[in-house]
């Protein structure tokens, strides 16, 4: 007989049941019992949170690694992550640490059939006492279902454990191993089916095991094999192998065998041992065993007993021989273990007071009188049966309960059948028990009425016991509603992954305390498409890939089970996160000519995979006999009045910004001079509503660096061809885990002509080009470095030396949880040239001055939740040299700058400033004269 058939068998008719009560409170509020961890797979268990009713662990080890003594894990269903357990927490002899499976009661099913829930992985107590784990189920194939190492006071109950994988495969392992170092360990009321080793190995060294009452069948060795152990209390068990021993005991070990079933049905395929005894004592041991009580149904012919190394085919030839076995009984004919013929000479005829005996049988049925049989037993109880199955009164079914559902509160009546009498003919007695905690009606002969007061989920059982103590109960499913409709209620973010986040993918997390209450929901998105949400589950999802940027109204409308209806509502914008390109890309180098426009084609800026919005660029541009400036913008669009990088001519400029691209992912180039230019482009990360990507953190702005000063830790100009590193991560606000950091680097004081070069420590290739200069120049650049050990270095390509000096703006976070990205088509939103931003005013920004502009609920930019913007800044024509500085409006102005200006040179640069609560940003002007300043919108950062 294979037992993973039965398993598998049983499960069918009975999960789709316990799904109905699953989950259901005994009221509406219930958080669960004191001293309880709770381990379920909901949408919203978490490993890392109380392990409460009300936001349980997924799996098992989570519980396992926190539990206290005192303490219970309720196992409620299969939990999400199925696992291997390691249990290494101990308890107290007065406090024990329990495991337990929780299984519903289902409508109509016997309890027999009713299984526990599915571990998904096996269990190890390793160096522990005083633990206790209870029904549960457990598959295994390599490995041991369930290993006892070092440990003392282990309670294995109401176990169901089947060998998974092929019958010929050559790994011998055990349903239950128990190592030499381990002691008082009891297995009872288990079931273990197919073992490729052992139903049940004890060691050598271990001493006071007892394995009682359980159900061991077809295991390619021994059903239970001892060895070396001392006071071992093996009885009551059914152990059911046709080739293989049933119980083998040697290496001097002392055992109690009494009240065992050994019968020769069940069996696999491989049959290593076809003629082996049933029950086997080693000449070691014989002196140290005792053995009573047993009885024996094989096929006829076969050994039942090897005792000392004699065999022996009868109990009468045992009995003579050893003086053992006086009440044993061979041929009682049966033919299968759990399906005890009436009459059987096994029906109560065991010693009560063998030890390890329990009250209940392996099914938890009652110990009873059969009156049809003589009780020939002995002990406290002459009424107890051998092996692990107790004969139970075959009993109709009752009637009465029936499922019912209703506001509260709410009245039921229940009057139980009288159904016909038991295979024995006792008088039957008739319970009801309503399942709310108020005191069961016993000896009901008519309509028994009651009335729920609370909220909730209920099991009304009616139950027939007969004079002897045999049941059986109908239980029917009650649900007391509530007297208003359940309230919804949905919030909405993007989803989030392993740190990363797809912002384009709105993640709902819904209500779930009343979902006992509830038949159905449906989510409407936004974008004529909606989808039914199964009432049990705490999240739903759905992916914006077509039309990102806009606002989508969410509606969840859930309807309960009486027909009442509730709504809720949210707003979800998609936008987009970042993934740097690592190295980046140099993506296209060469000329264009005067007023010419270059296609960069998504092929080129590796913008041709899925969702891609935008393109983090550097852009570097050679002027040839006349200057001028780059426009970058989506293609197929028209060319916006915005520059991107200004330059003189004969001059070498560079500067960064992040161009949505068209639907193709191209992106044009403009050349706005009257001369070919030389043009190189630099993809460095690129921005997607479809893709798993980094969110964005933006900190008020910081100085890391300047090497005039001390500040970082460097003083003194930086020499040439020389390079420093720079400490970014876990300091000034930015998290030792950053992905990436958002850095303005300036040079300044300038020896000579050069550039400046920025690379990730620590990642191989990633070094990029950000500044170039003159001698004598001051240029700043803001850049986006991936980080690998929160450390980037800076290096002088010149042949001068240069100080330099760094500033922080932000971080790409590791958690996903921070700000994305929503590009835009580039805007000029400031021009103080011609009052663009200004309110009309026409004037140049002042020295020490600062202007306030309006960034959020202008533009396309959301009203409110706005960050951090993304802009290009310029100061055009200065008349002497300085810096701007931004920063969030309502803050105090950080001592940094945004963009570094030379005399007479037009000097544009990326910046991303935090954006004040009310929507504004301002610049200050620390030049010692009034310039021209005109910032060009790219996109903007928004919360969550």
């Amino acid at each position: 007989m294979v037992g993973t058939s039965r398993f598998v068998a049983l499960a069918a008719s009975t999960l789709v049941v316990v799904g109905a009560l699953a989950g259901a409170p005994a009221a509406a509020a219930d958080t669960g019992q004191p001293g309880t961890l709770y381990v379920q797979n909901v949408d919203w268990c978490s490993d890392t949170g109380p392990g409460t009713q009300d936001v349980p662990f997924c799996s098992v080890q989570a519980a396992a690694d926190v539990v206290v003594p005192g303490q219970t894990v309720d196992i409620v269903g299969p939990p999400r992550y199925g696992v291997a357990v390691t249990i290494t927490r101990s308890g107290t002899s007065s406090e024990p640490i329990t495991f337990q499976g929780v299984s519903s009661d289902p409508i109509g099913t016997s309890a027999a059939l009713i299984l526990p829930p599915l571990l998904g992985g096996t269990i190890t107590l390793s160096g522990v006492h005083d633990v206790h784990v209870s029904n549960l189920q457990l598959d295994h194939t390599t490995t041991d279902a369930v290993d006892v190492k070092g440990s003392q006071g282990v309670v294995l109950d109401r176990l169901y454990i089947a060998q998974q994988g092929p019958e010929d495969a050559t790994a011998a392992t055990d349903g239950v191993s128990v190592d030499g170092a381990s002691s008082d360990v009891t297995v009872s009321r288990s079931k273990i089916y197919d073992s490729h080793g052992n139903a049940v190995q004890v060691a050598s060294g271990a001493h006071d095991v007892t394995v009682t009452t359980n159900e061991l069948e077809g295991s390619r060795y021994a059903e239970i094999a001892v060895s070396g152990t001392a006071t071992a209390d093996l009885t009551g068990n059914t152990l059911d192998d046709a080739c293989g021993p049933g119980l083998t005991i040697d290496g001097g070990s002392s055992a109690t065998v009494e009240n065992n079933v050994f019968t020769g049905v069940g069996h696999g395929t491989v049959c290593p041992a076809p003629t082996a005894p049933a029950f086997s004592v080693a000449a070691d041991s014989a002196a140290s065993v005792t053995a009573d009580y047993n009885a024996f149904a094989l096929d006829s012919g076969r050994t039942e007993y090897s005792w000392g190394g004699t065999g022996y085919t009868t109990v009468a030839a045992f009995t003579a021989a050893t003086g053992q076995g006086a009440h044993d009984l061979d041929h009682v004919g049966y033919a299968y273990p759990d399906a005890t013929d009436e009459n059987s000479p096994v029906i109560d005829s065991a010693d009560a007071d063998a030890p390890g005996e329990p009250a209940t049988d392996v099914n938890g049925a009652p110990r009873v009188d059969d009156p049809l049989v003589a009780d020939t037993g002995t002990g406290a109880h002459t009424t107890y049966d051998r092996g692990a199955f107790e004969r139970q009164d075959t009993l109709p079914m009752p009637s009465g309960a029936t499922s019912s559902s209703g506001i509260g509160p709410l009245s039921v009546s229940v009057t139980p059948g009288i159904g016909n009498p038991g295979s024995w003919g006792l008088p039957l007695t008739y319970t009801v028990d309503f399942g709310d905690g108020s005191a069961a009606v016993t000896d009901v002969s008519g309509t028994v009425t009651h009335t729920y007061t609370t909220p909730g989920v209920y099991a009304e059982k009616v139950t027939v016991t007969d004079a002897n103590g045999s049941g059986a109960t109908r239980t029917a499913k009650v649900t007391v509603g509530t007297a208003t409709p359940p309230a919804t209620s949905l919030t909405v973010r993007p989803e989030i992954f392993q740190g990363t986040v797809d912002a384009g993918s709105a993640s709902l997390t819904l209500d779930h305390s009343d979902n006992w209450e509830l038949a159905s929901r449906t989510v409407s998105w936004g974008d004529a498409s909606s989808d039914s949400v199964p009432v049990t589950r705490g999240a739903a999802g759905h992916d914006y890939d077509d039309e990102p940027f806009r606002s989508y109204l969410l509606k969840l409308t859930q309807t309960d089970i009486f027909g009442r209806t509730a709504t809720a509502t949210a707003t979800f914008r998609p936008a987009d996160s970042y993934t740097p390109l690592t190295p980046p890309e140099y993506d296209y180098q060469g000329t264009v000519k005067a007023h010419g426009l270059l296609d960069l084609t998504s092929s080129t800026l590796h913008t041709d995979t899925n969702g891609v919005d935008a393109a983090a660029l550097r852009v570097t541009v050679t002027g040839g006999t006349a200057g001028g400036y780059l426009t970058l913008y989506p293609y197929g669009t028209a060319r916006p009045s915005v520059s991107a990088v200004n330059f003189a001519a004969h001059q070498t400029a560079e500067n960064g910004m992040t161009v949505r691209t068209g639907p193709s992912g191209d992106v044009y180039l403009y050349n706005g001079s009257a001369a070919s230019v030389s043009v190189k482009v630099v993809t460095a990360g690129i921005f997607s509503h479809a893709q798993y990507g980094h969110s964005y953190t933006p900190v008020a702005p910081v100085r890391v660096l300047d090497t005039r000063n001390g500040t970082g830790g460097v003083t003194g100009p930086v020499a040439s061809g020389k390079s420093i590193t720079v400490s970014v991560a876990g300091t000034h606000g930015i998290p030792a885990d950053a992905a990436a950091v958002v850095l303005d680097v300036q040079t300044t004081s300038t020896q000579a002509s050069g550039s400046l070069t920025v690379t990730s420590h620590g990642i191989a290739d990633s070094a990029v080009t950000t500044s170039y200069w003159t001698k004598g120049q001051t240029v700043s650049n803001l850049t986006v470095v991936p980080l690998a050990d929160g450390k980037v270095v800076l290096h002088n390509s010149s042949s001068g030396s240069v100080q330099l000096v760094t500033d922080v703006f932000g971080y790409a976070d590791a958690t996903g949880t921070g700000s994305v990205y929503l590009p835009s088509t580039p805007t000029r939103i400031l021009d103080t040239r011609n009052g663009t931003g200004t309110g009309g005013r026409i004037a140049k920004l002042g020295a020490h001055q600062t202007l306030k502009l309006r960034f959020s609920g202008v533009h396309g930019i959301p009203s409110s939740g706005t960050t951090a913007a993304d802009l290009v800044l310029t100061a055009v024509s200065p008349a002497a040299g300085g810096y701007l500085t931004a920063w969030a409006d309502g803050t105090t102005r950080p001592g940094t700058a945004s963009l570094d200006y030379g005399t007479g040179r037009t000097t544009p640069n990326e910046i991303m400033p935090p954006v004040g609560s009310d929507g504004y940003v301002d610049i200050y002007n620390g030049g010692s004269a009034a310039v021209n300043v005109l910032a060009d919108q790219y996109g903007a950062y928004v919360a969550q």
